[in-house]
């Protein structure tokens, strides 16, 4: 017998569908994996060492522009089309409509980095790397595809406009991505705070293999508090 399938299921199984059926996403994602490639590729045939080093580090800039260009569209076509209306007087509850969503660009991301295991083959085949080391490395890629997803999530419900959207997405996660480098200028007591807030630190102790639930945390709640911002976005245009 066929367990009944969810709203957060349907929901995220048709987010998936409506990426798979968008060349835009295509266009990202080939040039995601083409640049990924040649990042990974450089040092194993320039100085004859395998190292995902090279490709982890860019990963949080790359991310802040893929994510953003992956996710404009989840909230802000079915604004720009009326369709959320008709999503909205189904017995679906806002945070189901938001999870489903979230889950379904996430779906697509864990594919797109399905795609990058090749290179922990080659590095397993090569070389006699630290798996500890390994694990810690896609760790810290979900989390960080965890968080910005739901930033680009919460960005989408804000306008129609995908192109805002994008923006408002990218700025946060750049924001995100640049801040520990500002605190470098900041007075002692207000400078670990705010090292504290960006992706940096809690990203390169987790792709050292370091693994802290400080950081855990700092993952799970900063993707906790931007979809339950999204979640409020929703709540509000409900009450219009």
């Amino acid at each position: 017998m066929n367990k009944p399938t969810g709203p957060i299921q349907v929901l995220a199984r048709k987010e998936l569908f409506a990426l798979f059926n968008s060349p835009a996403t295509y266009v990202v994602c080939v040039l995601f994996l083409i640049l990924s490639g040649y990042l990974f590729s450089v040092p194993l045939f320039q100085n004859n060492q395998s190292s995902l080093e090279t490709f982890l580090r860019p990963l949080p800039l790359l991310l802040s522009f893929i994510v953003p260009a992956l996710t404009m569209r989840s909230f802000s076509e079915e604004f720009k089309a009326g369709t959320i209306e008709f999503v909205a007087t189904l017995p679906i509850r806002d945070y189901e409509i938001v999870l489903g969503k979230y889950l379904g660009s996430l779906g697509w991301l864990a594919i797109l980095f399905a795609f990058t295991l090749p290179y922990t083959i080659i590095i397993l085949v090569l070389g006699r790397p630290d798996v500890g080391q390994l694990i810690g490395a896609y760790l810290a890629m979900a989390g960080l595809a965890a968080l910005f997803t739901a930033i680009g999530v919460w960005a989408s419900a804000l306008t129609r406009n995908q192109v805002v959207a994008f923006i408002v997405a990218f700025f946060v996660c750049f924001i995100l991505f640049i801040i520990d480098r500002v605190a470098d200028f900041l007075p002692g007591l207000i400078a670990p705070f705010v090292r504290a807030a960006g992706v940096n630190s809690h990203y390169e102790a987790l792709c050292r293999g370091v693994i802290d639930t400080r950081d855990l945390f700092y993952w799970l709640s900063s993707t906790f508090f931007f979809l339950a911002a999204g979640l409020a976005v929703m709540n509000s245009r409900r009450w219009r």
